[in-house]
């Protein structure tokens, strides 16, 4: 047989245990991954409010500030997983802790005065970002199986999306009510909210976070039982080491380019929009059209079990959008690239190579050199066209497409391999039954 057997109420058992995991875990990690996300991405909107000109900075000191956070992102990325081995036993405290770092750094980047301290905040929020990924990605493990993972994953990495879209409410409701009162600019009072809202989520968030499978009330023995040992059991089908795993090293690539396109969108869209009436409300659509777009096509590659090409597509369609943007002389549809659904593809491609927390770190790490190269092509000198941006970032996610599709036939090659493997096992595991001989090697 190609599978276990199991019955209707078996099965219907599984369905209602992942129902009750997915109301307690999916809402508040992917609510943790937007306050993350808010919190790198809100720069982008304080260029608006005079912040490189209330601290002194040239353009290429702003995109240098981008850049900062990035540096620290990738250089504790791997680190960050030796510590969270140690305490992966207490991942409600060690979760709310490294976010209450990062509202307090928010909060003290009220007070930069110059380039270096801006560098230096941006630094050491992007440090306490690259810890807190690889928890949450972590929790996530400690409850689905990897057959379970890529809607879950596609739902939680809406919380880019969702934050992009809060990010130009927040902004614009901010600097309506609070521009220079209480002897703030806008853009300090946005860094403030983001600060403060960070904190409270992160006390909020101590309290929802369960620390293991065998401690929640919410499921019954019997229930934590079968999570546990489906977990175990799909541990126990990953043996080979990370780091010769050619899969990884393209999806390293795959991801890196790509985040060269979503970084850049989240960072500059407000510039390049700038302008328009309204223009920080104006970057809320295409934010929500690529959330709703992320979680359909998640759903829909885990209901047909594909995810190359999904990648494949919807990478296409970014290279076409910036087609349209680099052609086209108009900034109401500069507004609306066809790209929002570009962090669907960085769910779908993490999916395959998911086998150990170095795995991930190591291809979510890649996309940090994705947000240096991001925050260094868009141009004040290249206003209002950004012709060398739109250039760089439709080249890397054509080489994102290239790679996926070379991943995406390896991997097809590969499972058909497999497929021919085990039907000579269980033809030579009939042929010993038969004789009366049985080979366990087999």
């Amino acid at each position: 047989m190609d599978s276990i057997d199991i019955t209707e109420e078996e099965s219907n058992s599984q369905k209602t245990i992942l129902k009750k995991i997915d109301l307690k875990i999916v809402p508040l990690v992917t609510f943790l991954y937007m306050i993350s996300y808010l919190d790198r991405i809100s720069i982008g909107n304080t260029k608006l409010e005079h912040l490189e000109s209330d601290l002194g900075l040239t353009d290429n000191q702003y995109n240098w500030a981008l850049c900062s956070f990035f540096f620290g992102y990738i250089l504790f990325e791997v680190p960050s997983n030796l510590i969270l081995y140690k305490v992966k036993q207490r991942l409600s405290i060690w979760i709310s802790a490294i976010l209450l770092a990062c509202g307090i750094v928010m909060i003290l980047m009220i007070f930069v005065k110059n380039f270096f301290t801006i560098m230096i905040a941006r630094f050491l929020l992007g440090v306490f970002e690259a810890v807190l990924i690889p928890g949450m990605i972590y929790y996530i493990t400690i409850w689905y199986r990897r057959s379970e993972q890529n809607y879950r994953v596609g739902a939680i990495l809406s919380g880019p999306t969702f934050a992009g879209a809060l990010s130009g409410l927040l902004s614009y409701a901010i600097i309506s009510l609070l521009d220079s009162k209480a002897g703030l600019r806008g853009w300090q009072w946005i860094f403030l909210a983001c600060g403060i809202i960070t904190i409270i989520v992160s006390i909020i968030a101590y309290f929802l976070i369960f620390d293991s499978v065998e401690n929640v009330k919410w499921l019954d023995k019997e229930e934590r039982k079968r999570v546990s040992t489906g977990i175990k059991r799909d541990e126990l089908q990953y043996t080979e080491e990370i780091t010769k795993d050619l899969k990884v090293c393209v999806s390293m690539f795959i991801f890196c380019g790509i985040s060269v396109a979503t970084y850049s969108f989240s960072f500059f869209i407000p510039s390049i929009i700038n302008g328009f009436v309204l223009s920080q409300l104006l970057v809320v659509p295409p934010f929500m059209l690529g959330c709703i777009s992320e979680i359909g096509v998640a759903f829909l590659s885990n209901r047909v079990n594909l995810r190359g090409p999904f990648v494949i597509l919807f990478a296409s369609i970014g290279i076409f959008g910036y087609a349209i943007v680099g052609t086209i002389q108009s900034n109401a549809i500069r507004a609306f690239p066809c790209r929002a659904t570009s962090t669907t593809w960085l769910a779908n491609n993490i999916a395959p190579s998911l086998k150990r927390n170095i795995g991930i770190s190591l291809t979510v790490g890649s996309g940090g050199i994705g947000g240096i190269i991001a925050s260094q092509i868009y141009r004040s000198v290249d206003y209002p066209n950004y012709t060398f941006g739109h250039l760089i970032s439709s080249s890397c996610l054509f080489l994102a497409v290239c790679l996926s599709i070379i991943q995406f036939a390896i991997l097809k090659n590969n499972n058909q391999k497999m497929k021919v493997q085990r039907k000579k096992i269980r033809r030579a595991v009939s042929w010993n039954l038969e004789s009366g001989e049985f080979v366990p090697d087999l």
